[in-house]
C-alpha cells in the first residue's frame, strides 16, 4: 500500500477553533455596518424609504466585502483578514497554493452547502481527518497553518 501525500503539500492543518475565530473576525465589519444602519432606520420616521435604501446599500457593501476579503485577498494570499490574524490560510489541496479570485470567491458561496443540513458541514472538520468542510471536499481545498 502506498502512503498518501500529506494534505495541502505538507502544511499542517488549521484547527476548527482557528477557522471559527477567523470567520468571527471577518464578519465584524459587516456586523458593525448592520448595527449602524439598524440604528439609523430605527430613529427615522420615514422608515420605509430609508429601510429600502439602507437594505440596498447594505447588500452592496456586503457583496463588496465578500469580493474583497474572500475573493481578492484570500484568492491572492490564501488569507482573509481573520485568517491572517490567526495565522491560517486556505490553499489548494494538491498544490498548497492560494486559489485565485474566482475559486476563492466561489468557495464562499459553496459554504451554503455546509449550512443546509443543520450546519453540519461547518462542524464536519471536528471529526474529518483532514479538517474539511463540505466546501473543502467539493473544491479540493484545505485550511492550513501559516
Amino acid at each position: 500500500m502506498t502512503a498518501t501525500p500529506p494534505p495541502a503539500a505538507g502544511h499542517a492543518l488549521a484547527s476548527w477553533g482557528a477557522r471559527l475565530g477567523a470567520y468571527v473576525i471577518d464578519i465584524i465589519p459587516v456586523t458593525v455596518v448592520y448595527v449602524i444602519l439598524a440604528i439609523v432606520i430605527g430613529t427615522n420616521e420615514d422608515s420605509f424609504g430609508v429601510a429600502g435604501t439602507s437594505l440596498i446599500v447594505y447588500v452592496l457593501l456586503v457583496l463588496a466585502w465578500i469580493a474583497y476579503n474572500w475573493g481578492y485577498r484570500q484568492g491572492a494570499t490564501g488569507q482573509t483578514i481573520g485568517k491572517s490574524v490567526l495565522g491560517i490560510a486556505v490553499v489548494g489541496a494538491a498544490s498548497g497554493q492560494p486559489l485565485g479570485f474566482l475559486l476563492s470567491f466561489a468557495r464562499y458561496f459553496v459554504h451554503i452547502l455546509d449550512s443546509l443540513p443543520c450546519y453540519l458541514g461547518f462542524l464536519w472538520p471536528l471529526w474529518d481527518k483532514e479538517n474539511r468542510t463540505f466546501a473543502d471536499m467539493i473544491l479540493q481545498t484545505r485550511v492550513v497553518k501559516r
